[in-house]
């Protein structure tokens, strides 16, 4: 399922343009790694038309599909089971209290708005049945803002919100198991230090709340993400030596990026035992398993620099590696989202 939190944007630069045709299923055909998985789309954000960010939607031809036409920010698109709609978070990219919970049927184009305040409200994710939703907040136990997040649940359709974690701490990026019996958060909670994330999980009444990943020095996980059996969960693991809050500094990104790397896919069972899947040079993040449980579809951004040596953006690139882990290939060929494309689902 969906990837909630994505490495921040930094300035966009996107290579030639390749045109998505029909499926051919010819060899040369650059979507023959893609029309061989099981998935049936890919629903992204890119800042190709617009530079708030808007949704699109990559189909099994290879053809690419604006979903989204506005002067919201949107990110963090969940696709539900059943392939029929996206559940997002939109609002103010400069004002974030403006973020709500959105769905999209993909059918229709027709949108709802399921949440509505004065706070956060992101990283949506569906649970089974397609009639829940797991989300986070940011407010406190009289609804006010607050400065960290918490994880919420309602009917997809907005109502009967239940809240699960009442911390003092950061519980964020949750992700429904499978099943439908466990949810996937990051937090704080154990190191209680900011930009310090670890993995755990709880029941889906906020129970039994269990570590599975722990980081010294600067180190977070992110992002988790189940495999279909619901044995292994894989996450966004940083290394770098400052905070990753860091990188929302542009002047600090710039100037201090090599602090800020690397980021890459982790694994860990539920009996704790992690392992890293990628060792890439910048950044690997967003990982998500295939629906067949064989591999790992992460996005890896390559910097960019200019003659002087001086960060000026990134490629974003979809890889596909196995589930064990190793070399990877470039899902889908580079076209005019490379520089922007960010937070993801398939």
């Amino acid at each position: 399922m969906i990837r909630k939190a994505g490495f921040p944007v930094i300035p966009a630069i996107c290579l030639a343009i390749i045109g998505c045709g029909e499926n051919t299923a010819g060899p040369s055909d650059p979507f023959d790694l893609w029309y061989s998985q099981q998935n049936e789309s890919i629903v992204f954000m890119s800042r190709a038309h617009s530079t708030e960010g808007e949704l699109y939607l990559l189909d099994k031809s290879g053809e690419i599909t604006r979903l989204t036409y506005n002067s919201r920010h949107e990110n963090s698109p969940a696709i539900s089971r059943d392939g029929s709609q996206v559940a997002f978070q939109a609002g103010s990219e400069s004002n974030m209290t403006t973020w709500e919970i959105y769905l999209l049927d993909i059918a229709s184009g027709v949108e709802t708005r399921l949440t509505s305040n004065t706070l956060i409200d992101a990283h949506p994710d569906w649970g089974p049945g397609d009639s829940l939703l797991v989300f986070s907040s940011w407010q406190d136990s009289t609804g006010a803002p607050t400065a960290a997040a918490d994880i919420f649940i309602m009917r997809s359709d907005g109502s009967n919100v239940t809240r699960l974690t009442w911390s003092t701490w950061e519980d964020n990026d949750p992700e429904w198991s499978p099943d439908g019996s466990l949810i996937a958060f990051k937090s704080n909670r154990m190191t209680q230090v900011s930009a310090r994330e670890e993995i755990f999980i709880m029941g889906v009444d906020g129970s039994d709340k269990t570590r599975l990943t722990s980081t010294v020095g600067w180190q977070s996980d992110h992002d988790p993400s189940w495999s279909p059996d619901g044995d292994r969960i894989v996450y966004s693991h940083y290394d770098g030596s400052r905070p990753w809050t860091d990188i929302a500094d542009p002047s600090i990104l710039v100037e201090y990026w090599e602090e800020l790397i690397p980021w890459n896919v982790g694994s860990v069972d539920l009996q704790g035992n992690s392992e890293l899947l990628t060792n890439v040079q910048h950044v690997a993040s967003l990982p998500v398993f295939s629906a067949d449980g064989g591999s790992i579809l992460f996005l890896r951004m390559d910097f960019i620099f200019d003659s002087s040596e001086i960060l000026i953006g990134a490629d974003h690139h979809l890889i596909l590696i196995p589930d064990t882990g190793g070399s990877g290939q470039q899902l889908i060929p580079e076209d005019e989202h490379t520089g922007t494309m960010e937070f993801y689902d398939w």
